[in-house]
This record gives structure tokens, C-alpha cells and sequence, in this order.
């Protein structure tokens, strides 16, 4: 997998899975904690890319996703 932003590849499965958040308080900063408070239990990946709108260009929120789910982070699970 090609590496993207900061080395992190960027999420490339469908956008119709869901999503379920596995920790109660934010652990990011800046723009990333924006990003991650637009996370909400059953949306779809793709809700969560247009919530990101709101915070500015979407392109760090695709990297988000394999960030979040790094099983050295696993702040969030994917699900279908």
C-alpha cells in the first residue's frame, strides 16, 4: 500500500462502512481533534468525510481512518 501523509496510507475500502468510536475522550490536538470530535457511533465513512468539510479540505480525514484504527491506537473499529 502506498504510503500518503506523514507515511500513513490513506484508507482505500468502502465508504459504507461504519464506524464505532473505542475510546470517551478526545486523544488528538489541533486540526486532528476537529476532525475526530465530527466521529459519531454508526455513521459511515463517508459521513465522516463530509462532517470533516466543516473543519476545511477533507484530504486528512482519509488518513485519519488508518491512523485511528492502527492497532497501536485503535480509537476506532470499522464495521459493516
Amino acid at each position: 500500500m502506498p504510503k500518503g501523509l506523514f507515511g500513513i496510507p490513506a484508507y482505500t475500502g468502502p465508504l459504507d462502512r461504519r464506524i464505532r468510536l473505542l475510546v470517551k475522550a478526545n486523544p488528538k490536538k489541533g486540526k486532528a481533534a476537529l476532525r475526530f470530535a465530527k466521529y459519531r457511533d454508526g455513521m459511515t465513512i463517508e459521513e465522516y468525510l463530509s462532517a470533516c468539510e466543516a473543519v476545511g479540505p477533507p484530504k486528512h480525514a482519509i488518513f485519519d481512518i488508518t491512523w485511528d484504527t492502527d492497532p497501536k491506537r485503535k480509537f476506532i473499529e470499522l464495521y459493516d
